[in-house]
């Protein structure tokens, strides 16, 4: 797995989570170990939270995973405290920070419903049920009466041969 897959998914993953359960600023260093070695990191700045794929030297913490569990972890198939127990995150720094990240929950897409097969006949049916409405115009200024069309003379058919 590439770096910039990881980073990449981990980017798209946050940009639909809601942090609006978080009550204070931090910075987590994510430091990916193995294939596609490399570090991003985790901000939540004045309401703002970012992904950006470099080092945080001033962070409050530091995670050490492969990219697979970083990804499980920021698409929520796997908590960062059952990662941790399986020996497959390792970090530094503040216990309560890395906890911040958990409240990091994916925000709800609606989903709009399938149409019923049976909608469309039942609003036709609806429409079948409406009068069509007929509207009246009055003419402006009364019609003046029309002469009857003079009618023209028949030709006479010509001599068969």
């Amino acid at each position: 797995m590439t770096y910039e897959k990881v980073y990449e998914g981990v980017k798209k993953a946050l940009s639909k989570s809601d942090a609006s359960k978080i009550d204070r600023d931090f910075a987590v260093q994510c430091n990916i170990r193995g294939e596609g070695e490399g570090s991003f990191y985790i901000a939540y700045k004045e309401g703002v939270l970012s992904v950006e794929p470099y080092d945080y030297k001033d962070n409050d913490a530091q995670l050490y995973a492969d990219g697979d569990t970083f990804l499980k972890m920021f698409t929520k198939r796997i908590s960062g405290r059952e990662a941790f127990e399986k020996g497959q995150l390792g970090f530094d720094g503040s216990v309560e920070v890395v906890m911040m990240l958990e409240k990091l929950e994916a925000k709800k897409v609606e989903k709009k419903a399938p149409a019923s097969k049976k909608a469309p006949a039942e609003k036709k049916v609806a429409a079948e049920k409406k009068a069509p409405v007929e509207k009246k115009v009055e003419p402006a200024v009364p019609a003046a009466p029309v002469a009857p069309a003079a009618k023209e003379p028949e030709k006479p058919e010509k001599p068969k041969s």
